[in-house]
């Protein structure tokens, strides 16, 4: 062999040599995953394997509940590497991973609880993850536990030594995750505080539906910029789109409260699309396939709200002062440029690596809606204590007054009260002791009167005077019928008549106006006149009592005979003594009955008047 030969031979002994020592050699940097190979499985279908490019981007048949997708990433360049990482910046769905068949280690000390609890951790794709990386490891397995939130499945992976990709990871987690715990605090914070200025402001339900989205959203944030899921994978995701439904409807609801209350049927609206489409949900749950068309249900429901609440607060721009126009604007402006950049990764548009806003948007709209509303408030509160320090002026202005006018009203009260007591009486005198002494006067002056008729008008005008004489004091109705039956015992005697008195004790708590009382005397009167006059009768029955008929309680009075009845002459349209019965009936409010009596014999006469 010549010398050339063996220099060429020399040669390529020492260029093998090297690239068998890079072979096993740990790798120097950070090598991002450009590659991978993704299965496929669907029930009843044999699972399919392809070699994908990393962002891998899914076609709408993959994007459903009913498929499970796998990646292989081949990290072999890293296997020798004693102290490597293997870094998920996004993943399109809550995801496994693991290596070998066992579970990577999450390089974050929060979870290490989590982990240790045993059973494999289900991640969030949303925030990028540090794994740590067994040495030997060339490939890792990442699985997606359900139904993508974006077109995409797997995003961005890298692998390297873990001291350069650990400040990768802080700068990343800064940038993604930011101060998100501190929004989400400062956020139920503000929550808090529109419910404690709710509470003695019950009228002003913008602070109620304020004081509910902050806390929602507080909630969301908390929850979902975490690495590890809580409960299913499909669970999480979807609450996901009823929570920002939810904070889109209420926040349409705060702001209708806010600019137009007295528009009732826009929050019913409001409500009618919130609860169709979350209606959406269960029914794809029960139906086992449409969950991604409930969550595009959701979305297009809560953008749908979000421009909605922004057409009402430009149409009533007049009735609102300029700053608080131009701020709740410009609030939701920001919402709605947050929220249409991330409809756009999620349709696509925009690359899977890009950041998620909404979760800022919304909380630049929570911060000014409570602002807004404070500002209302204190407004409010200032305009209530300058009212109340002139209400105060002029109450300490008129007080003096107003003591001269109450001693004035009092005096003019008590002659009123007199007054009326002197025409009431001089009225009951002319029309019933009056007239019946006219009518005796002309009775003897034509000489038409016997002495017993003469003598019974007498006593009618006698008994009628008594009556007027009692009824300053009638109004305690057992002691007024207790009169009555002082002067009626002697009388129903000399007829012939037995009195039954039947006084239940429930009238002992029945107080009656002077007016009222004094009508019911009359009208016990004239039944008591009748039965001496023309009834016949033996046995005369007073009942009295409370009872209770047509929703409230009624005094209840029976005066029963048992003499000859009502003749019929008696009972003809126009009958003097029973006309005038009905007539102070009527004055009272009371209904009066007169028929037979239930023994079959005798008259029954019963009045019935409400008490208030």
């Amino acid at each position: 062999m010549s010398n050339r030969a063996w220099r060429t031979f020399a040669a390529a002994l020492v260029l093998l040599a090297h690239l068998g020592a890079q072979a096993d050699a740990p790798c120097g940097g950070i090598e991002q995953a450009r590659e991978a190979r993704r299965t496929v499985s669907t029930p009843g279908e044999k699972p399919v394997t392809s070699g994908v490019t990393l962002p891998d981007v899914l076609p709408v048949a993959l994007r459903t509940e009913r498929v499970h997708i796998a990646y292989t990433v081949d990290v072999s360049a890293c296997a020798a590497t004693p102290a490597a990482a293997i870094w998920v910046f996004r993943v399109g769905a809550p995801y496994r991973i693991s290596a070998d068949g066992r579970p990577l280690a999450l390089l974050s000390a929060n979870v290490m609880g989590a982990q240790d609890e045993g059973g494999e951790p289900v991640y969030n794709g949303r925030i990028p993850a540090l794994f740590a990386l067994p040495p030997g490891t060339r490939e890792v397995a990442v699985e997606l536990q359900t139904l993508p939130y974006i077109p995409s499945g797997l995003v961005r992976l890298e692998a390297g030594p873990t001291h350069l990709l650990l400040p990768l990871h802080t700068q990343t987690i800064r940038s993604v995750v930011g101060y998100a715990d501190v929004a989400s605090g400062v956020v139920l914070v503000l929550g808090l505080v529109s419910f404690l200025l709710w509470l003695p402001r019950r009228a002003d339900l913008n602070l109620l539906w304020l004081a509910l989205t902050c806390g929602l959203w507080g909630a969301r944030g908390i929850i979902y910029y975490d690495n590890i899921v809580q409960g299913p994978a499909l669970l999480f995701e979807q609450l996901n789109a009823v929570n920002a439904l939810l904070a889109a409807a209420m926040m349409a609801a705060a702001t209708l409260h806010l600019i137009s209350p007295s528009r009732r049927r826009h929050t019913r609206a409001v409500a009618l699309v919130t609860l169709a489409a979350l209606a959406c949900f269960p029914l794809a749950e029960l139906a086992g396939r449409g969950a991604p068309l409930a969550r595009a249900a959701a979305q297009a429901a809560g953008t749908g709200l979000i421009c909605w609440m922004g057409l009402q607060i430009w149409q009533r721009r007049s009735s609102l002062a300029a700053r608080q126009f131009a701020g709740l604007m410009a609030c939701l402006l920001a919402l709605m440029a947050a929220l249409a950049l991330d409809l756009l990764v999620v349709a696509g548009v925009r690359p899977p690596t890009s950041n998620s806003y909404v979760f800022w948007g919304f909380v630049v709209v929570l911060v000014g809606f409570t602002l807004i509303s404070g500002e209302y408030v204190v407004l409010t509160l200032n305009r209530a204590e300058r009212t109340n320090d002139e209400l105060e002026l002029r109450v300490a202005a008129k007080s003096g007054e107003l003591e001269h006018s109450y001693a004035r009203l009092r005096e003019s009260e008590q002659e009123s009260a007199r007054a009326q007591e002197r025409g009431r009486l001089l009225r009951d005198m002319h029309d019933g002791l009056g007239a019946q002494l006219m009518t005796a006067l002309r009775g003897v002056e034509r000489g038409a009167l016997s002495p017993q008729e003469l003598a019974r008008s007498l006593q009618d005008g006698l008994d009628e005077l008594r009556l007027l004489m009692d009824s300053a004091d009638m109004g305690y109705l057992p002691g007024a019928l207790a009169a009555w039956r002082n002067r009626w015992d002697a009388r129903l005697a000399a007829a012939g008549v037995t009195l039954n008195w039947r006084v239940d004790e429930s009238l002992d708590q029945v107080q009656l106006s002077a007016e009222k009382a004094l009508q019911v005397m009359r009208i016990l009167q004239e039944a008591a006149t009748n039965i001496v006059k023309h009834s016949q009768a033996r046995q005369m029955t007073l009942d009295a009592r409370v009872v209770a008929g047509d929703g409230a309680q009624q005094l209840c009075i029976a005066i029963t005979d048992d003499g000859v009845g009502l003749p019929a002459e008696a009972v003809r349209a126009g009958a003097r003594g029973l006309k005038n019965m009905h007539y102070r009936a009527n004055e009272i409010g009371a209904r009066l009955l007169i028929e037979k009596a239930a023994s079959g014999t005798g008259t029954e006469v019963r009045l019935r008047l409400p008490l208030a």
